[in-house]
């Protein structure tokens, strides 16, 4: 007899309301979460770890966290581009990553 376990991530849509992309402009990205699942026989029971918030575009498949406002209501880190999601430090008038006016 052999039993077949482990843990799988599984992305679920947190916010279905549409978001602006802010690195290709158009309004395809959306608030998702990747949780981990405990799994028995390919059949997930329990949530062992519960992730963090990120939005990710459905057409440039770009993942963009720590920028904007939360989905739960909060804001988030003010210190990262608005275009591509890098930090930034507060001199840069530019992004060194996508090389964007910041200000």
């Amino acid at each position: 007899m052999f039993i077949i376990a482990g843990v799988s991530p599984k992305t679920t849509v947190i916010d279905k309301q549409s978001q602006q992309c802010p690195v290709c402009g158009l309004s395809q990205a959306y608030f998702k979460r990747t949780d981990y699942y405990f799994n028995l026989f390919f059949i997930p029971l329990f949530r062992v770890k519960k992730g963090d918030s990120y939005l990710m575009c459905e057409r440039c498949e770009r993942e963009i966290t720590g920028f904007g406002v939360d989905p739960a209501g909060g804001e988030m880190d003010k210190g990262r581009c608005v275009f591509c999601g890098s930090r930034l430090d507060g001199k840069f008038k530019y992004c060194p990553q996508c090389g964007k006016k910041t200000s």
